[in-house]
């Protein structure tokens, strides 16, 4: 692909109107976008019948549409598609979940996370319910809940959600462990060992 422009350059040029940039901007933000879909459906196995390129595309005609973003970096992008991803796939699971009429939750799996990351999750649990837990948990600690939605969605790791979050490593390691304990009373799961 060649030496890779400054995203955030790009990103804001995009913002301000510069339309001739859009097509640059896909070809590099598009595989970022391509890779977290792809994570995302490695970690939910044979639960979903939605694509990876169909998860990239309508986080991408999501992120479009941000144009208040202040584009800091490449990891605060990734951050921004973090969120879209995650509401994204609760779209979609709502979505299958009314079509079934009330037919019981999708169950995602979450094999492919970090081990440790979910408390006691084992194989599968219920995606909306975590999707519930993480807005109970923002209103009651919104630094939590963004540090468990980044470490979830975007594939970033400790010090990357730091600077995202402008805050220490050993600050986010307090804010992970709490969120973990506290998702798992909500969602009534094996707290870890």
């Amino acid at each position: 692909m060649g030496v890779e422009p400054a995203i955030t350059g790009l990103l804001d040029r995009w913002k301000s109107g510069d339309r001739s940039v859009e097509n640059e901007l896909v070809r590099w933000i598009y595989p970022t976008l391509r890779e977290l879909a792809r994570s995302q459906m490695r970690r939910q196995g044979q639960a979903l019948t939605l694509q990876a390129t169909e998860l990239a595309n309508e986080a991408y005609a999501r992120l479009v549409q941000q144009q208040g973003v202040d584009w800091k970096n490449r990891d605060h992008f990734a951050a921004i598609s973090a969120t879209v991803l995650r509401r994204v796939l609760v779209d979609y699971l709502r979505e299958r979940s009314a079509e079934k009429r009330g037919a019981g939750a999708e169950r995602i799996t979450l094999d492919g996370a970090r081990a440790g990351e979910i408390p006691g999750a084992g194989d599968h649990f219920d995606w909306l319910a975590l999707d519930q837990a993480l807005n109970d948990l923002a209103r009651a600690d919104p630094d939590a809940a963004r540090v468990v939605e980044l470490r979830l969605f975007s594939g970033l790791e400790v010090e990357q959600i730091a600077a995202v979050c402008h805050s220490s490593t050993a600050t986010v390691g307090r804010q992970w462990r709490f969120a973990r304990n506290w998702l798992a009373q909500q969602l009534q799961l094996d707290t870890p060992q």
